[in-house]
């Protein structure tokens, strides 16, 4: 299967790792964690059903699904031959009302 990251996805994964690096002042985690969350998500590609229905966590109709990736969660959608990576969140915030804008 064909793994696409949205656009929203790639800016979310740039201020993940521009946070770690600017902010705690650690390149090299934020390099380690950037490279863990691609490697993961690269495993929907093999298996596109490993992470989890999120229709089961929220009382809302969604085909989205989601992936932990340590203190991150990617949410995406599988669609045919196409594995879409929606966004990508820190875990430890209010993450459901910023995948439901």
């Amino acid at each position: 299967m064909k793994l696409i990251y949205s656009p929203q996805a790639r800016v979310d994964l740039r201020e993940i790792k521009a946070y770690i690096r600017d902010n705690l002042q650690n390149p090299t985690a934020a390099e380690n964690v950037t490279q863990k969350i691609l490697k993961s998500c690269s495993l929907l590609k093999e298996n596109p059903l490993l992470g989890a229905e999120l229709s089961g966590k929220v009382d809302r109709e969604t085909d989205l699904r989601y992936l932990i990736i340590n203190q991150h969660i990617a949410f995406y959608k599988v669609d045919d031959s196409v594995i879409r990576v929606i966004r990508i969140r820190d875990a430890r915030t209010n993450y459901m009302h910023i995948i439901f804008k």
